[in-house]
């Protein structure tokens, strides 16, 4: 096995350097309603990262076959995809302040603004307003606006080249296949095989910025008791990621085909997506078709990117229960998460293949990923809850924790009968027991926790 293992290292660094300064006063001034609370600040900070790969994934040593031949972008490493070598900083200067007005004795109004300078990815201001109305001691309503924001990472603005080989469909090739129906299997292929994705860092890249607005009621119907229920929205626009190398199929197929087999010679498709030599056996079938020829896919380079807009919309229920007895304080918690609706418009790009498709220009039925209703779709679970029991008595304390996620369905995958893959709800309880106890002047807890304790396996999914 000597001739055949080796060793690969992989050394990762960050580096954050920080410094802020913050002044409050919560009786800057008098208003009818009490006095007004105030904070500002300013912060200064520097980040920077170093992702150094091995010789063999960098590209320092080059994978030769056998005959001596080299390739474009692989790694000297079987099953290890090549990735450069990448680096970057930044520097980052914050300034904010916040406002607390008691308009009223029962009502406050909180006013915020925040702003922040990139060295990389320029500016960006967020304001919010929130307000607390509590008109008893036993309701209290509240809501709040805000604007909100994501500064790309370094390493989406600043990776060298990632390239991943995926098994992807290739539409053109699908295409050609639904118009003809192939039947000298000229293709070969059925239209998914693997290709690589080769994805770059950018630039140009901007925050992603979100409107979140929220309402929602506080109830303390009796002592110890607390209940709440809140509503929310969250729009975020600007939303980092990848194209994809479907979609990048899919943009392939309608630049083929709004072309025709106009100058075949010169025609090369979309200019970011690499193709081998055409098979002289599809060319027939491509021509009927009404397309230039076109080979298999080998590789589609992909850069981050300010994409598409999402929306999701949700509600939050809290109940939280405190019980002193003589045998122990116990503690109540239930706090689940339930969304409404997860949906993604298309950006430019995608907006350009969704119109094509709402015109007829390519089949409707050609899926542009990560677009649409994407409620319990990859991970996307409509429900999220946790309930909690917590007992304390002197030194020693035991909690029991349950956890439940709802089901969702993969987009990736289909049973024989053509419906969805469904991933069934899953939950799960942990289990503690701890004591504190004093070493010296330093407080400690020595704390046994089982995690699953009914060892209940979670369902069996592809990616996600």
């Amino acid at each position: 096995y000597e001739r055949a293992l080796v060793d690969v290292y992989r050394n990762s660094e960050a580096e954050l350097t920080l410094a802020d300064f913050k002044i409050s006063n919560i009786g800057l001034f008098d208003i009818w309603g009490g006095p007004v609370a105030f904070l500002a600040g300013a912060e200064w900070r520097k980040e920077k990262f170093k992702d150094d790969r091995d010789p063999r994934l960098d590209g320092t040593i080059q994978f030769v076959d056998w005959q001596g031949d080299t390739f474009p972008f692989v790694s000297d490493v079987v099953n290890s995809s090549p990735t450069l070598d990448s680096s970057g900083s930044r520097k980052v200067t914050s300034l904010y302040t916040e406002f607390i007005f008691p308009l009223h004795a029962t009502f406050d109004l909180q006013a915020a603004v925040r702003y922040e300078h990139f060295s990389d990815v320029g500016n960006t201001t967020v304001p919010k307003v929130a307000f607390g109305w509590r008109p008893t001691d036993w309701f209290m309503l509240r809501g709040s606006w805000s604007e909100a924001f994501r500064a790309p990472n370094l390493v989406t603005i600043n990776e060298e080249i990632v390239a991943r080989s995926n098994t992807n469909k290739d539409w053109v090739c699908q295409y050609v296949t639904d118009v003809t129906g192939d039947p000298d299997d000229a293709l070969d292929s059925n239209c998914e095989y693997s290709w690589q994705r080769r994805a770059f860092g950018s630039k140009e890249l901007k925050p992603e910025k979100s409107d979140n607005t929220s309402i929602g009621v506080v109830l303390t119907p009796v002592e110890n008791l607390t209940m709440t229920l809140d509503f929310w929205k969250i729009k975020k626009k600007d939303t980092i990621g990848l194209f994809g190398q479907d979609n990048m199929s899919l943009l392939d197929l309608l630049v083929r085909v709004e072309n025709g087999v106009n100058n075949c010679e010169s025609f090369e498709g979309l200019d970011t997506l690499e193709r081998q030599e055409v098979d002289e056996d599809a060319i027939p079938a491509f021509l009927e078709a009404g397309l230039c020829p076109a080979g298999e896919a080998e590789f589609g380079n992909d850069k981050y990117d300010n994409l598409d807009t999402r929306e999701v919309k949700g509600w939050d229920l809290g109940i939280f229960y405190d019980l002193p007895t003589d045998i122990g304080d116990w503690q109540f918690t239930f706090q689940g998460s339930f969304y409404t609706k997860y949906e993604q418009t298309p950006g430019d790009l995608a907006s350009l293949i969704q119109d094509a498709q709402n015109a007829g220009t390519i089949p409707a039925n050609y899926e542009i990923v990560g677009l649409g209703d994407l409620l319990t779709r990859d991970g996307n679970q409509e429900e999220k809850m946790n309930v909690r029991l917590r007992w304390d008595k002197n030194q020693w304390g035991a909690s029991v924790a349950w956890f439940y996620l709802g089901d969702f369905y993969q987009s990736s995958l289909t049973l024989d009968d053509g419906t969805r893959y469904k991933i069934p709800s899953h939950s799960y309880m942990n289990a503690s027991v701890d004591y504190d106890f004093d070493i010296g002047r330093s407080n400690t807890r020595l704390r046994f926790g089982i995690n699953n304790l009914t060892d209940n396996r979670a369902p069996l999914a592809d990616r996600y």
